[in-house]
This record gives C-alpha cells, sequence and structure tokens, in this order.
C-alpha cells in the first residue's frame, strides 16, 4: 500500500509518518507554505524528517490562502496568544476563543484535497495526517468527525477513492509522545512553535509549544525536549 504524507514537521506529523513508512510505503510528504510566521523553520524540520526516513519532500506554497487569512499565526501585527501547561486546562470556551486567533480557514481540509490529488496521481491508497483526539477537542478539524467527512467527500471528489487516515487519531499528546518512543523517532528534528525559532529554539510560551511541554512531561520524558526550547 501506498500513502501520501502531510509533514508540518511538529510532533504529530512525525509519529504519524514514521508509522505510515513501517505500514506502507511513503511516495511523498507535503510541506504547506500558507505564509504562518514559521514556515522556514517547518520547512527546515520536515525536509530533515523526510531525509532522515528517506522518503522525497515537497514543499506546496498556497499564497492565495495567505492573502485572505487574518490569523495571528500569518498576521505579524496581531499577538499570538501566550500559553502555560496550567493555561490547557482551562475552560472550553477560553481555549476555543483563542483557537479563534489561530485558525486559518478551511485550512486542512485544503491540506487533505491536494494530499488527495497528489495520491490519486501517484497511484496512493492512503492520505497521511497527523490529527489527534487532544487537539479535536479544540480544533474541529483535527476531528475523527472531520476524517470520515473527508473520506465520505474522497469518494466522489476522486476516481481512485484513496484513503485520509492519522496514526495517532485516539492519542492525546503524550500518547503520541510514548508511540514515538516506540517508534524510535527523531525527535531532536522536530517544530511545533507557531513563532520564528529564536537560535533554532522554540518559544515555549505559545500553545504548541505548552502542548509539547505537557505531552513529554506526561510521557515521563520532559528532558528529551527541554533543551528545544528558548531559556524562560
Amino acid at each position: 500500500m501506498k500513502s501520501v504524507c502531510l509533514l508540518s514537521g511538529g510532533l504529530d506529523s512525525l509519529v504519524s509518518l514514521a508509522a505510515a513508512k513501517k505500514e506502507t510505503e511513503v511516495v511523498i510528504a507535503l510541506t504547506f507554505d500558507y505564509g504562518q510566521r514559521a514556515f522556514k523553520d517547518e520547512k527546515d524540520s520536515a525536509s530533515r524528517i523526510a531525509s532522515y526516513y528517506d522518503v522525497q519532500h515537497k514543499v506546496v506554497k498556497l499564497d492565495w490562502l495567505k492573502d485572505i487569512t487574518q490569523t495571528s499565526l500569518v498576521d505579524k501585527k496581531k499577538s499570538v496568544p501566550v500559553y502555560t501547561e496550567k493555561d490547557l486546562e482551562a475552560k472550553p470556551d477560553v481555549l476555543l476563543n483563542n483557537a479563534k486567533l489561530v485558525w486559518v480557514p478551511n485550512r486542512n481540509a485544503v491540506f487533505v484535497s491536494i494530499a488527495a490529488a497528489y495520491a490519486e496521481a501517484l497511484g496512493a491508497e492512503l492520505v497521511v495526517s497527523g490529527f489527534n483526539n487532544e487537539e479535536a477537542a479544540t480544533f474541529s478539524d483535527n476531528s475523527l468527525q472531520f476524517v470520515n467527512c473527508a473520506n465520505a467527500l474522497l469518494r466522489v471528489s476522486t476516481l481512485s477513492r484513496p484513503r485520509l487516515v492519522s496514526y495517532v487519531q485516539s492519542y492525546n499528546k503524550s500518547g503520541i509522545v510514548n508511540t514515538g518512543i516506540k517508534l524510535g523517532v527523531p525527535f531532536d528534528m522536530i517544530y511545533s512553535c507557531y513563532h520564528v525559532s529564536k537560535d533554532g529554539k522554540m518559544c515555549g510560551s505559545c500553545e504548541s509549544c505548552a502542548r509539547l511541554k505537557r505531552a513529554f512531561r506526561e510521557a515521563g520524558r520532559p528532558e528529551m525536549i527541554e533543551e528545544k526550547f528558548v531559556k524562560q
């Protein structure tokens, strides 16, 4: 079985790619440039990961998406919400409100559709993502419902009917870390920050960094990631 992988360079996509590499022939990994602040760091990370797994890597430019989005991930005049691990336990309405500040219009549906086009063209049966249970609670386009709906669309929008899957769909972030440990993934290659790196390090204060810190702490391996963050 062949697969096309979405590869942002972060924890979830790394572990899902590693699982896909074990279970399938990964024909290409795709990284998307929609004008996000951290694109260069994400691209460099994804490139290193793809090279590590001997997978062809391609960057897909989405300038039109950059032009229409008002998210703080793209608009540098806006502030990215600051988080601590404790903030992740906030009431759902607070997290959902903050999610709106980093929301990119229809992003994952766009990514999946493009990846499905590659899958159909390259004869791949699967589109592999890093969607997971933890982020699904805040971002609906990470949920199993989203995956099921996307697959319903792909059954009528393609001739070859590739399926969207995530090998980490049912996990929270610490479960993803534990799976990555079992797979022997190169955690030192990831970039999971909303900001541009500082001397190659992640900010440690955005939501993505807070989730990453908590994941490794809950997995009992905080030392594996602590050197990746700017000293607070």
